[in-house]
């Protein structure tokens, strides 16, 4: 078990069925991009996670939809399970903390734009010389 800090992940579907999750689990994915020739970036992998909290941490899961951006704290363990005979490796975080950071391509600091493009999975481009001047950072 490790202790970790993941800065920008995604919001996923709870299961191809379903997009709604649970109040103590949601799904993650953490895009991985390149800067392409062109200046823009592309997304070349993602790290896919499930988010647990337990009932006493005062964590609501339920706040948070598919595609929001969220910062996540806390400790990862690889959980195994088994079905049908076959082993599944799930990495898991044990949240202390998961905070709203915005939706897509925005931050919730004006709803600044972070990206040139509209694909969510990019990375973030700067913005340069247009923040918030009452954010707290």
């Amino acid at each position: 078990m490790s202790k970790i800090e993941i800065e920008s992940a995604f919001v996923e579907a709870w299961t191809r069925n379903t997009d709604e999750h649970p109040a103590w689990g949601m799904k993650t994915a953490e895009p991985h991009s390149r800067k392409n020739e062109s200046g823009g970036y592309d997304t070349i992998g993602r790290t896919f996670r499930t988010v647990k909290v337990s009932r006493d941490s005062g964590i609501d899961l339920t706040r948070f939809r598919k595609g929001d951006r969220v910062t996540i704290s806390g400790r990862e363990v690889t959980e195994t399970r088994e079905h049908e005979g076959k082993k599944f490796y799930d990495l898991v975080v044990w949240a202390d903390r998961v905070e709203s950071v915005g939706r897509g391509g925005t931050v919730d600091r004006g709803s600044q734009p972070v990206s040139q493009t509209n694909d969510a999975w990019s990375s973030p481009m700067p913005v340069v010389g247009s923040f918030d001047a009452e954010a707290p950072f």
